[in-house]
């Protein structure tokens, strides 16, 4: 039974049955037509309309995973106990809390609950008219000066905290005389905001606001995560022994959930992970006053101007570069200072990005990227100072020049540009850049050379023979079948195995290939074959079934002073769902990504290729880098030259803008992810980041991988309509009302509830609220 949330008690408003965030959207490939996806944009619209901050997904997730309430305007009950939260004031120093934490702002008598809405880097070398040094921008933590990192475990970083004391409701909201007695009072600064030195442990330092949120939750906030009495406990949406990181990566995925919705709601705008409704910013460019529209508009032809150079004559010798931070030069507009208290601040700060973000992508040349001043306008970095945006005269590099980077998201140029060789320092060391990643002058539809060593993978190794056994009649082994294995007709050999081979008439005598594929019965023409060893030592003339997909792990064995292989497939333990592909059978993750692409298809004009999407995907997956879970990782900057690889006989291929847009939405559907990486001194990224290389922002691919059970224990790769594969959801199990039709649990649920809050690690308490009961974990579909 669904139940509307004004028929609850006000104490238990979050449960609502059934909850927003479902088992099915942690696991659904198609979000866009599930109808918990529906319900759960329709909740976070009325989410952002209600709030008066612009709502980050990491806030948003609270609201939908704590029970936020769109009517009363707060955490009504439920798994939040106020006096758990850390306690904060101005200039203390802390262990970094994210954005989405839940703090007490300590006010020198009671404790004011409040929740961090927005930060922001404050190092002390900003300027108070928003000039920023050059090495700041993109600076990654510990950052000293020039190209220096500080050799510290735990870095330290000035920031500052917008939190919204109204979160909690009306009866623990502040009202606006209290908060301004907590400014003259120094407990928060005269903006009403907390700056604070904020201590991060090194892995961590460098993570985005969102995947540092999700550890916080994993760590200091694990009690709220694993609440018993939140709606939907995530340990129960889990079997029992999962581990910490599956854990984290079913939060992280419903993270993403939560920012498709928000990115794909018609009604709301998002700026980074910040989204805010479209009626804000038409109000906004209504507005007359100091932050409206004439201020801002003034405010971008400013920056854009900053960077052209003053004469003619001396123009080469005065070109430079600048960069502007917002929140400093919004806060020094005249009259402004008034209208960026508290909450304010962090929806100005995200009106201004947008507009300026318009501004460049709406005046730039669609095929230079420069404004009709000469200057190339991009975000630079999106932490430090409210957005730090990077202005640079490039009218006098001659046509066709476009600089690296985005016009709304962060390249870190700054950074990376001042990382020059300095003698080493007791306690700093220098970040050299080499040569071969500067920046230099690229012709949008080039055709990229072909030896980039940037991009292309080193794959040595993906595919061949991995020793299973060697025994005195018989060897075994396995490898993954590649594309090119399927399209040549190929498979290579170990070592042993060709030296056992070598007899007389070799490589011309036959091989005899017998093939068998676990849970279905081959045609004589693939289960017996003939084939020959070439002079590379691979089996050549085969023919290989249609149900042999790339990745598929093939297990062979070959029994001494015979001429015949023994090939044969095993099911998995569970059928799969890969990126909506049915997939029963064992497969390596990390070969189903790299050759698990189709080729780009032409469109119906003659040269053109269709979805310009799907080239992207194409680009991440074959020239990313790999690991063992199948994700791929590419440079972001490198992804317009890496299509030209994928697609290098086409006479046409998108433009960089075109690419870009295309990964926009990509990022903005959860099908692509950015992470923060590290180049080398050979160019290549790294993932994990290494500590004193320069930050590098990676475009990362991830496999969706759904468990699906077969009907009848066969295991086809057939699709489901075909009836060999059905697909079941896990339901976990959740707090139902029933109150309302005067009943209470039963003994026997309480006990049960008070058993699942054992086996799967809850926190809080193990007893069902009054007039509730308890439904158990189950499974649900046809």
């Amino acid at each position: 039974m669904t139940i509307d949330s004004g028929d609850l008690p006000r104490a238990w408003r979050p449960y609502v049955d059934p909850p927003l965030l479902s088992p099915e959207l942690l696991h659904e490939p198609d979000l866009g037509a599930h109808p918990d996806f529906a319900r759960l944009r329709h909740y976070l619209g009325a989410l952002v309309t209600r709030r008066t901050a612009p709502v980050h997904t990491a806030v948003a997730f609270n609201a939908v995973y704590f029970g936020f309430d769109t009517e009363a305007g707060g955490y009504a009950g439920g798994p939040l106990d106020i006096g758990d939260f850390p306690s904060v004031a101005l200039d203390d120093e802390v262990e970094a809390l994210p954005v989405g934490a839940m703090i007490n702002v300590r006010t020198g008598g009671d404790l004011l609950p409040a929740e961090v809405i927005y930060k922001e880097g404050a190092h002390r070398d900003l300027g108070s008219a928003g000039d920023v040094p050059t090495w700041l921008s993109g600076a990654p933590s510990g950052a000293q000066g020039p190209g220096m990192l500080a050799a510290v475990e735990s870095p330290t970083m000035r920031e500052r905290l917008v939190f919204d004391a109204g979160a909690f409701g009306q009866g623990l909201a502040a009202t606006s005389q209290r908060l301004a007695r907590l400014s003259r009072r120094r407990t928060t600064d005269e903006y009403g905001h907390l700056l604070v030195e904020a201590r991060y442990r090194r892995p961590e330092s460098d993570l985005d606001d969102t995947s540092y949120y999700a550890r916080y939750l994993m760590t200091r906030g694990r009690d709220q995560l694993t609440s018993s009495l939140a709606p939907m406990p995530l340990p129960l949406m889990l079997p029992p022994t999962s581990t910490p990181d599956e854990l984290e990566a079913a939060l992280l995925r419903l993270m993403c959930v939560v920012r498709q919705a928000l990115a794909s709601s018609p009604d709301l705008r998002m700026w980074g992970d910040y989204a805010f409704t479209r009626t804000s910013m038409a109000a906004r460019l209504a507005d007359p006053g100091p932050l409206g529209r004439d201020a801002l508009e003034a405010l971008a032809h400013s920056v854009a101007r900053s960077a052209v150079p003053i004469g003619t004559r001396r123009a080469a010798a005065q070109k430079k570069v600048v960069y502007t931070a917002l929140g400093p030069a919004l806060r020094a507009l005249p009259q402004a200072s008034g209208l960026l208290r508290e909450t304010a601040y962090p929806l100005a700060i995200s009106h201004a990005n947008v507009l300026l973000t318009d501004y460049a992508r709406g005046e730039a040349d669609e095929d230079t990227g420069l404004l009709p001043n000469g200057v190339h306008m991009t975000l630079d970095d999106r932490w430090q100072g409210g957005g730090v945006w990077r202005v640079e005269y490039a009218a006098d590099e001659g046509p066709g020049r476009l600089p690296l980077g985005s016009l709304g998201e962060p390249a870190g140029r700054g950074w990376t540009e001042s990382c020059v060789p300095t003698p080493p320092a007791t306690s700093l060391h220098p970040v050299a850049r080499p040569e071969a990643v500067k920046p230099s002058p690229r012709v949008p539809d080039a055709e990229p050379d072909p030896d980039d060593a940037e991009l292309w993978p080193d794959d040595r190794g993906l595919g061949d023979p991995v020793p299973a056994s060697a025994e005195p009649d018989r060897i075994e082994w396995t490898q993954p079948l590649r594309s090119a294995h399927r399209t040549f007709g190929c498979l290579p050999l170990p070592q042993d195995v060709l030296a056992g081979l070598a007899l007389p008439g070799f490589p011309d005598e036959d091989v005899q290939v017998r093939m068998s594929h676990d849970g279905r019965t081959l045609p004589s023409r693939w289960s017996s074959q003939c084939a020959r060893i070439d002079k590379e030592g691979r089996l050549t003339g085969l023919r290989w079934p249609d149900e042999f997909f790339p990745g598929i792990l093939l297990t062979s064995t070959w029994r001494r002073d015979s001429r015949t292989v023994n090939i044969r497939t095993r099911l998995l333990s569970r059928p799969q769902t890969v990126d909506g592909q049915p997939v029963a059978h064992r497969y390596d993750r990390r070969v189903r990504t790299r050759d698990g692409v189709d080729t780009p298809r032409r469109g119906p004009a003659v040269g053109a290729w269709t979805d310009t999407e799907s080239l992207v995907m194409i680009a991440v997956r074959r020239l990313g880098l790999l690991d063992v879970y199948g994700r791929a990782l590419l440079a972001r900057e490198r992804l317009h030259p890496a299509i030209g690889l994928v697609m290098a006989d086409a006479p046409v291929r998108p433009t960089a803008p075109g690419v870009e847009r295309a990964l926009v939405a990509l990022l903005a559907t959860g099908r692509l992810t950015t992470v923060c990486g590290s180049r080398g001194a050979d160019g290549r990224p790294h993932y994990p980041p290494k500590p004193y290389e320069a930050g590098l922002e990676l475009v990362c691919y991830t496999p969706l991988v759904v468990e699906d059970r077969p009907r009848g224990g066969n295991g086809a790769d057939e699709p489901a309509k075909a009836g060999r594969l059905v697909t079941r959801y896990h339901v976990p199990g959740f707090l139902r009302l029933i109150g309302h039709l005067g009943h209470e649990a039963s003994d026997e649920q309480r006990r049960l509830f008070r058993q699942d809050f054992l086996t799967f690690g809850l926190a809080g308490t193990p007893e069902i609220p009054p007039g509730y009961t308890y439904v158990r974990p189950h499974e649900r579909g046809s």
